[in-house]
């Protein structure tokens, strides 16, 4: 027997009960405390759709986090994304680099970074706080010995704002360092740069930590040679 059931028979036998109360009254008040407990269903239906959701939309916001704690595997190079918020970068000597694939890996790690091929830019001045940004496997200019990976961290978040990372990349093609990779590394100020397609010379020494070089071997080279 459902409510209206209950209603018809009240009806019915209204004339044969004796009551202080209206019929009237006493179906209107039966008629409201239906429409509550619909209205509390109702709540009840929604609030455990809004907590469902919510839950959802935090599962998937951890396995989004999760996913990107990982590491990018290329010829070139391996890129690490760490749990502290760092990124670690592993040149492999011998194996040529793809500027443009390593600018767009970068960019999935929230790397702000303009890597070039044959020009590097550069600010002048140079912005500061390259080396609370970077890692570097030694200071000033650097060459890869016989089998070494040279290994350089990146702080995304001690990246200044308004400036990005500086990489361009050359294949030298005279001196002693012919045939091999070279790589120079400093912060920019974003939008206000020049560039040059002419190699840093890496015969000079500099040891203030704002900017980095690298040569490494080349293709069927071993680095150093």
């Amino acid at each position: 027997m459902n409510d209206d059931d209950v209603v018809t028979l009240v009806r019915e036998q209204r004339d044969t009960v004796h009551s202080v109360t209206p019929v009237e009254q006493i179906i209107s008040r039966g008629r409201a405390r239906r429409r509550r407990r619909l209205t509390d269903i109702t709540r009840l239906s929604f609030g455990g759709v809004v907590a469902a959701t919510t839950l959802a939309l935090g599962v998937s916001g951890a396995f989004r986090t999760a996913a990107k704690l990982g590491t990018i595997h290329r010829a070139a190079y391996t890129l690490r994304h760490n749990a502290n918020g760092t990124d670690t970068l592993t040149l492999t000597p011998g194996e040529l680099l793809n500027p443009s694939q390593l600018q767009s890996d970068f960019a999935q790690y929230g790397i702000p970074a303009n890597v070039s091929s044959g020009s590097y830019c550069t600010s002048d001045p140079a912005p500061a706080g390259f080396s609370q940004a970077v890692t570097l496997p030694g200071p000033g200019s650097w060459r890869v010995g016989s089998g070494q990976q040279p290994t350089i961290t990146i702080d995304p978040s001690k990246i200044p704002s308004g400036t990005e990372l500086s990489i361009g990349y050359f294949r030298d093609a005279s001196g002693s360092a012919s045939g091999e990779q070279q790589a120079n590394m400093s912060l920019i100020n974003t939008g206000s740069y020049s560039c040059s397609s002419t190699p840093p010379d890496m015969s000079k020494p500099d040891t203030s930590n704002e900017d980095f070089g690298l040569i490494y071997g080349g293709p069927g080279q071993p680095p150093g040679s």
